[in-house]
């Protein structure tokens, strides 16, 4: 083999490497893009980019169904464009479940960059995302695992807080509701969760729990973030909780508190009026006036 002068053939193979790094690199780049950093922080619980609807809807391509400023005044208030009866807006409300999507909680120059993320990402992911999208379904059935009693067990005592979560979490009940006989009553903070199997899903229950796009739940659960054995049994015992919700419909007790009403009230009168039957009968200050008016005539 003829050596090319001024050349070490030793070390084509090192620069080869060394190029893809680098083209690698300028890709990805040792960080991510400041608009990738926000999505991944508080978008991608609910939406992809290409990977089709999750919570709320996938975002390919959105800039070209939507204008820019449609979008940004979207991401920072959905439900003031609710309000106001954008049609649009309105539409897209009522076309997943009414799951309002929260004020924005970052500025405006990070929804732009998270706008132009997003308009970016779709680009390149256009051609094949069909494909992907199509293959990602098809994994995630054949990996889906049947619910087990012991999952739904263990699900509805993290949810009352008869189990800790292991990172120190409060339970879901301090701020949610569940209506099953099982379950005592939670708190009204938040969202009532009956249903919520029916309307997000299991991929949108899993994406929620596990990332929390919400302002208050991230910061009860700031460096406090479930497992993933926990986010399992919690969709487990909600999934359960939705099938049964007919079956645990909340009770009209008003007509039969009324009757009970009424007759311990009876009971009580009862009572009182055997105990007091020997009482004295008459008015006490009228036999002490006649007692008085007949020691002055004598």
């Amino acid at each position: 083999m003829t050596n090319v002068p001024g050349r070490d053939s030793r070390f084509i193979p090192v620069g080869i490497i060394v190029l893809l790094f680098l083209t690698i690199q300028s890709r990805h780049g040792w960080a991510q893009e400041p608009g990738e950093q926000v999505f991944n922080t508080t978008c991608f619980a609910c939406h992809t980019i290409g990977g089709g609807r999750l919570v709320g809807p996938d975002l390919l391509g959105v800039h070209e169904r939507r204008s820019q400023a449609w979008l940004e005044n979207f991401v920072r208030s959905s439900q003031s464009m609710i309000n106001n009866g954008d049609p649009e807006a309105v539409a897209l409300f009522a076309e997943f479940n009414q799951m309002p999507m929260p004020d924005s909680v970052i500025s405006d120059e990070q929804i732009g960059q998270v706008l132009n993320y997003i308009k970016v990402q779709s680009s390149s992911a256009a051609a094949n995302t069909s494909a992907e999208v199509l293959v990602a379904d098809d994994q995630a059935e054949v990996q889906e695992q049947p619910t087990s009693v012991e999952d739904i067990q263990t699900g509805q005592d993290l949810f009352q807080g008869y189990i800790r979560l292991k990172n120190g979490g409060p339970p879901c009940n301090a701020c949610h509701e569940v209506r099953n006989d099982a379950v005592i009553g939670g708190g009204i903070l938040a969202t009532e969760l009956t249903s919520v199997f029916s309307r997000m899903g299991g991929a949108g229950v899993k994406a929620i729990l596990g990332h929390a796009p919400f302002p208050v739940m991230q910061a009860a659960y700031q460096d406090q973030s479930l497992t993933e054995q926990e986010v399992t049994a919690l969709v487990a015992f909600l999934e359960y909780a939705d099938s049964e919700q007919y079956n645990q419909l909340p009770r009209d007790y008003g007509v039969g508190l009324l009757l009970s009403g009424f007759a311990g009230a009876s009971v009580l009168f009862i009572f009182f009026a055997f105990v007091w039957r020997g009482r004295k009968k008459g008015s006490v200050n009228q036999t002490i006036y006649d007692r008085q008016i007949k020691s002055a005539s004598d």
